[in-house]
Protein backbone atom coordinates (compact mmCIF):
# COMPACT_ATOMS: atom_id res chain seq x y z
CA UNK A 1 0.00 0.00 0.00
CA UNK A 2 1.50 3.43 -1.04
CA UNK A 3 1.67 5.94 1.63
CA UNK A 4 -0.52 9.68 0.85
CA UNK A 5 1.59 12.60 1.40
CA UNK A 6 0.15 15.46 3.09
CA UNK A 7 -0.53 18.54 1.13
CA UNK A 8 0.94 21.63 2.86
CA UNK A 9 4.51 19.58 3.80
CA UNK A 10 5.15 16.38 2.40
CA UNK A 11 5.98 14.57 5.32
CA UNK A 12 3.84 12.34 7.98
CA UNK A 13 3.03 13.24 11.25
CA UNK A 14 3.23 11.06 13.94
CA UNK A 15 1.17 12.99 16.69
CA UNK A 16 -0.89 9.92 18.24
CA UNK A 17 2.07 8.39 18.93
CA UNK A 18 1.27 4.75 17.33
CA UNK A 19 4.03 2.67 17.68
CA UNK A 20 4.56 -1.06 15.97
CA UNK A 21 3.09 -3.86 18.46
CA UNK A 22 6.55 -6.19 17.78
CA UNK A 23 9.33 -3.53 16.88
CA UNK A 24 8.23 -0.36 18.87
CA UNK A 25 8.40 1.42 14.92
CA UNK A 26 6.73 4.69 15.08
CA UNK A 27 3.71 4.63 12.86
CA UNK A 28 2.90 7.53 10.67
CA UNK A 29 -1.12 8.79 11.25
CA UNK A 30 -1.93 8.76 7.84
CA UNK A 31 -1.88 5.32 8.20
CA UNK A 32 -5.13 3.25 8.61
CA UNK A 33 -6.38 3.99 11.74
CA UNK A 34 -6.30 -0.05 12.80
CA UNK A 35 -2.91 -0.66 11.44
CA UNK A 36 -0.54 -2.32 14.55
CA UNK A 37 2.45 -3.11 12.79
CA UNK A 38 5.27 -1.75 10.29
CA UNK A 39 5.25 -2.81 6.74
CA UNK A 40 6.71 -5.82 5.63
CA UNK A 41 9.99 -4.76 4.28
CA UNK A 42 13.18 -6.90 2.43
CA UNK A 43 16.96 -5.71 3.94
CA UNK A 44 19.93 -5.36 1.27
CA UNK A 45 20.39 -9.61 1.19
CA UNK A 46 16.18 -10.17 0.75
CA UNK A 47 15.74 -11.56 4.26
CA UNK A 48 11.87 -10.10 4.81
CA UNK A 49 11.51 -8.66 7.64
CA UNK A 50 7.41 -9.10 8.71
CA UNK A 51 7.02 -8.26 12.17
CA UNK A 52 3.14 -8.90 12.08
CA UNK A 53 4.23 -12.49 11.45
CA UNK A 54 6.75 -12.45 13.94
CA UNK A 55 4.10 -11.17 16.72
CA UNK A 56 1.69 -13.54 16.34
CA UNK A 57 4.20 -16.44 15.89
CA UNK A 58 5.65 -15.32 19.59
CA UNK A 59 2.11 -15.48 20.58
CA UNK A 60 0.95 -18.69 19.11
CA UNK A 61 4.03 -20.53 20.56
CA UNK A 62 2.57 -22.23 23.80
CA UNK A 63 -0.48 -23.13 21.53
CA UNK A 64 1.47 -24.86 19.20
CA UNK A 65 3.78 -26.37 21.34
CA UNK A 66 0.99 -27.93 23.40
CA UNK A 67 -0.50 -28.93 20.08
CA UNK A 68 2.68 -30.97 18.58
CA UNK A 69 3.24 -33.07 22.00
CA UNK A 70 -0.16 -33.94 21.31
CA UNK A 71 -0.36 -34.88 17.53
CA UNK A 72 3.27 -36.30 18.28
CA UNK A 73 1.95 -38.74 21.38
CA UNK A 74 -1.07 -40.14 18.81
CA UNK A 75 1.60 -40.48 16.17
CA UNK A 76 3.66 -42.86 18.82
CA UNK A 77 0.65 -44.74 19.43
CA UNK A 78 0.06 -45.60 15.93
CA UNK A 79 3.16 -46.40 15.30
CA UNK A 80 3.14 -49.39 18.14
CA UNK A 81 -0.39 -50.04 16.91
CA UNK A 82 1.09 -51.27 13.63
CA UNK A 83 3.90 -52.61 15.58
CA UNK A 84 1.25 -54.42 17.41
CA UNK A 85 -0.75 -55.70 14.44
CA UNK A 86 2.43 -57.44 12.87
CA UNK A 87 3.39 -59.01 16.10
CA UNK A 88 -0.15 -60.10 17.54
CA UNK A 89 -2.24 -59.52 14.95
CA UNK A 90 -5.66 -57.89 15.06
CA UNK A 91 -7.41 -59.43 18.38
CA UNK A 92 -5.15 -58.74 21.52
CA UNK A 93 -5.72 -58.90 25.17
CA UNK A 94 -5.67 -56.32 27.57
CA UNK A 95 -1.96 -57.31 28.50
CA UNK A 96 -0.45 -56.57 24.75
CA UNK A 97 -2.26 -53.51 25.03
CA UNK A 98 -0.63 -52.82 28.50
CA UNK A 99 3.06 -54.09 27.01
CA UNK A 100 2.81 -51.50 24.18
CA UNK A 101 1.71 -48.88 26.60
CA UNK A 102 -1.15 -47.98 24.52
CA UNK A 103 -3.82 -46.55 27.00
CA UNK A 104 -7.73 -46.60 25.34
CA UNK A 105 -7.94 -43.12 27.21
CA UNK A 106 -5.87 -41.44 24.86
CA UNK A 107 -7.61 -41.76 21.42
CA UNK A 108 -9.78 -38.79 20.34
CA UNK A 109 -13.14 -39.93 20.45
CA UNK A 110 -14.72 -42.88 21.94
CA UNK A 111 -18.27 -44.32 22.19
CA UNK A 112 -19.71 -47.15 24.83
CA UNK A 113 -22.74 -48.99 23.56
CA UNK A 114 -25.40 -50.78 25.71
CA UNK A 115 -23.80 -53.47 25.62
CA UNK A 116 -20.43 -51.98 26.96
CA UNK A 117 -18.99 -52.52 24.08
CA UNK A 118 -16.00 -49.93 23.89
CA UNK A 119 -14.97 -48.22 20.70
CA UNK A 120 -12.10 -45.97 20.81
CA UNK A 121 -10.43 -44.21 17.66
CA UNK A 122 -7.47 -43.30 17.61
CA UNK A 123 -5.46 -41.50 13.78
CA UNK A 124 -5.26 -44.32 11.73
CA UNK A 125 -6.63 -46.95 13.91
CA UNK A 126 -9.95 -48.61 15.89
CA UNK A 127 -9.78 -50.20 18.72
CA UNK A 128 -13.20 -52.51 19.65
CA UNK A 129 -12.64 -53.75 23.29
CA UNK A 130 -14.93 -56.94 24.80
CA UNK A 131 -15.00 -56.04 28.88
CA UNK A 132 -15.85 -59.30 29.11
CA UNK A 133 -13.89 -61.52 27.78
CA UNK A 134 -10.93 -58.41 27.46
CA UNK A 135 -10.23 -59.22 23.67
CA UNK A 136 -9.34 -56.03 21.97
CA UNK A 137 -10.15 -55.80 17.78
CA UNK A 138 -8.16 -53.68 16.08
CA UNK A 139 -9.38 -51.97 12.80
CA UNK A 140 -7.71 -49.83 10.28
CA UNK A 141 -9.35 -46.69 9.07
CA UNK A 142 -8.49 -44.16 6.83
CA UNK A 143 -9.57 -40.53 7.86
Amino acid sequence: MKKKFLKDGDQFTYLKNRVCRQCGEPIADQDKITKEFCEKTYDKFGKPKDCKTAWHRENDKPNRTVHSRIINNLNAISSRLDFLIKRKGEQVSTEDLDIYEINLSECLNYHIEKNGTLTSEFLNHTIVSNPFTEIHKIQYHEK
